[in-house]
Formats: C-alpha cells, sequence, structure tokens
C-alpha cells in the first residue's frame, strides 16, 4: 500500500489526495472543458500503440468519472443501464497496482499492489498502456425474480460495458489520448487476482492513456 500511494504522490500534490486506510480518495472529477461531442465523435478511434507514460490523478479522476461516475443527485451514473442496476465493476490497472473504482464515493479501493497489466491481454502495447479498465458485470445486482433469461441479463452486461467504454472513448479523443477495446485477456489469473465468483461476468477490457 505504501509503495502505491507514494507512487501516486510523484504525480500530485499532497493536498490534492485523501488517504483513509486502503480507500484513495480522487480530487472532484474535470466536468466542463474539452472539444465539442461531435470534434469527439469525429477523431473517436482505436489507439495502436501506447506511451509507457502516466498520468496524473487528476487526469484518473476525471476518466473514471467519465466511464462510471455519478453525474445526478439521485446518484445514477453517466452511463445506463437496464432497469438502473448498476452492475458494472470497473477495476483499474496501472504500473503500480490494481484498484477498484467506488462510483458513489469516487474514490479507488487498493486491490493488489505491483504492476498486473500484463493479465489483461497478449498485446505487447497492453503492458504499456497508462491504464487499463477491466468491465466486470456483477449479476448479484439484478433483483431476484425478473422475467428475463440469464443469457440475456448477460447480454446486459456487454451492453452496459459498451456504453461505458464508449464515454471513455469519448474522453480520450477530446485530450489527445488514445483507447482500445479488447477481450483477449487472462480471465483464470484475473478471477484469483480480483477475487471474483460465479456471479462476476467477465465483459471487456479497455486500454486508455497517451499514444506514441
Amino acid at each position: 500500500m505504501k509503495k502505491f500511494l507514494v507512487a501516486l504522490l510523484v504525480v500530485v500534490s499532497l493536498s490534492s489526495v485523501l488517504f483513509a486506510a486502503e480507500e484513495i480518495k480522487l480530487p472532484a472529477p474535470e466536468k466542463t472543458g474539452g472539444i465539442g461531442v461531435l470534434d469527439a465523435v469525429s477523431a473517436r478511434r482505436s489507439a495502436t500503440d501506447f506511451t509507457d507514460k502516466e498520468i496524473t490523478l487528476q487526469e484518473l479522476s476525471t476518466l473514471l468519472w467519465v466511464a462510471g461516475g455519478v453525474n445526478r443527485d439521485n446518484g445514477k451514473l453517466t452511463y445506463a443501464t437496464a432497469m438502473n442496476t448498476q452492475d458494472m465493476i470497473i477495476f483499474v490497472f496501472t504500473r503500480d497496482g490494481v484498484c477498484r473504482y467506488n462510483p458513489e464515493a469516487h474514490s479507488l479501493t487498493l486491490i493488489a499492489e505491483g504492476d498486473h497489466r500484463k493479465l489483461t491481454g497478449s498485446q505487447p502495447f497492453v503492458a504499456k498502456a497508462a491504464v487499463d479498465l477491466l468491465y466486470i458485470q456483477d449479476t448479484g445486482k439484478w433483483p431476484g425474480g425478473v422475467p428475463i433469461p440469464a443469457g440475456e441479463i448477460l447480454n446486459c452486461g456487454f451492453a452496459h460495458a459498451g456504453l461505458s467504454m464508449q464515454g471513455v472513448y469519448m474522453y480520450a479523443a477530446s485530450v489527445g489520448w488514445g483507447a482500445r477495446t479488447r477481450m483477449n485477456f487472462d480471465r483464470e489469473g484475473l478471477r484469483k487476482l480480483l477475487g471474483l465468483t460465479d456471479k462476476h461476468n467477465f465483459t471487456l477490457m479497455q486500454c486508455v492513456g497517451p499514444e506514441k
């Protein structure tokens, strides 16, 4: 934990971070600025390579808020989910550790120290991207007795991940970064590292950060 926190402090001032146990409080996200929506759509593409360059905690804060943060007083999120299940868990992989994003508190919970980015894919650029985001559907968030086949619930998980990831693509385009969606990653290694159960449905992975 100490090593991970020190690494974060390299790129952000002490006054910007509040630490409590293993929770890392993120600074408030930037909610204005950037390029226009149509400009971002025009610039959106899948990146082919990334630089091994860290981003700041402020940039990470805004990125995660875009991906799946709370954007209204009623607790709803920046992307849509069926029946407002909010069933997506976003895990954040960087060179210094793995965290779980907590939308309500806008914070990170440290899961594991160290660089585990290689578990998130076999392509060479995966281990260089500043951030790798893993989108996991928690099917336990769905209420019992819902007249929807189990397979359709899993399909909703992929849809929810896609909606979240499109926001990330737009943010990346607005700040001149690259992003790339992937399906090839070490599911068993990740399941063990993150302590996932049968209720957790793997959907998609996404690299994001500065490009070469």
